[in-house]
């Protein structure tokens, strides 16, 4: 019986992956000028907390770049990312009303989840948060430590997320990954490749999934 969903965070619960790449061009243009890396390069480190892909290619820790993307990242909420995806509110508020644990599992690190979570007022559907490392991609890990805090089997948890990275993570895991394919930024084609029946191109699309597998 599925008892716990854990949701990711970015092109998951928000429109949000062009918001933060932004965010990261702005530290690194500021910080690198020209040497600044494209946004493919940026995309491709998503796993690692911000504060990770900071360090990465900046080489050190610059706790003046850390603070400015966090405060660019506040700023930009209203513009870049004003609402959760259209869907998703009625999503997290069917599930708590069915007795379903609700996670937060993500690659961010805690501030910039937070700031999120705060600006779109969605923080109160989660019972728990579990945030990404500096040092290295570990969502496969996380799950695992979920599995092992919650004392959950792995037939009664689904993670939901958009990257392919997440789909292998699950693999590795034994636990079910629902492709979000809904976002602007989804590599629908190559998530239904490696992840096919479970690929959703629309909220409605899954709910009416987990539906089913409640009753």
């Amino acid at each position: 019986m599925l008892k716990l969903i854990a949701f990711d965070f970015d092109g998951t619960l928000a429109d949000s992956v062009e918001f933060c790449i932004s965010s990261f061009e702005y530290v690194f243009e500021k910080y690198l000028g020209e040497k600044a890396p494209d946004r493919e390069t940026i995309y491709q480190h998503f796993g690692m907390n911000e504060i990770g892909i900071i360090r990465t290619f900046l080489g050190e820790i610059n706790p003046a770049a850390e603070e400015d993307f966090f405060r660019f990242h506040r700023e930009l909420h209203p513009v870049k990312c004003p609402e959760p995806y259209p869907g998703i509110l009625p999503l997290l508020a069917f599930l708590k009303e069915k007795g379903v644990e609700l996670t937060v599992l993500t690659g961010r690190a805690e501030k910039s989840c937070k700031i999120s979570m705060e600006f779109l007022n969605m923080g109160h559907y989660f019972s728990r948060f579990q945030y990404g490392s500096p040092d290295k991609n570990d969502k496969c890990g996380h799950i695992l430590n979920l599995l092992k805090d919650t004392g959950l089997q792995k037939d009664e948890i689904l993670y939901v997320g958009d990257a392919l990275s997440d789909v292998a993570a699950c693999k590795a895991a034994g636990v079910t990954c629902l492709a979000a394919a809904w976002a602007s930024s989804a590599r629908v084609e190559e998530l239904e490749k490696n992840n096919p029946g479970l690929v959703f191109r629309s909220v409605a699309a899954m709910k009416e999934y987990i539906a089913s597998e409640l009753s």
